[in-house]
């Protein structure tokens, strides 16, 4: 095993031992490229949120709406089969699954009743 202390030349992998002057030619290429992008940055660099965002308008709506358009037709186009339901009246819902009789047969009658027989049929005083 070699020694810890002994020092490997990196040398060979700096681009400056083969090519002189190449780190400053980089970096100028690096910024001649970044320009634009700078300049850009400098100019709104005193903008606030608000105009911001509204300079995201541009390609934010259309991309919004393309986004919509693409979920509608996801949705549509897998849509699931609606189950069958029949129609039920509204004092079957209210004793569905329920034991006995807990609506008082007399709602269903025709007749007139008076209030002491009602409650006396549905348990009540």
């Amino acid at each position: 095993m070699k020694d810890v202390d002994e020092r490997l030349d990196l040398s060979p992998l700096d681009p400056e031992s083969r090519d002189a002057g190449f780190w400053l030619r980089f970096h100028g290429r690096v910024l001649e490229q970044a320009r634009d992008e700078l300049a850009r940055r400098r100019m709104t660099e005193g903008l606030t949120v608000a105009e911001v965002v509204f300079q995201w308008r541009k390609p934010l709506v259309p991309l919004t709406l393309l986004a919509a358009s693409l979920a509608g037709v996801f949705v549509y186009g897998h849509e699931e089969p609606a189950p069958d339901l029949s129609p039920v009246a509204y004092s079957e819902a209210l004793v569905e699954d329920l034991e006995g009789d807990p609506i008082p047969t007399v709602l269903e009658r025709v007749v007139e009743l008076d209030e002491g027989m009602f409650l006396a049929s549905a348990g009540g005083f």
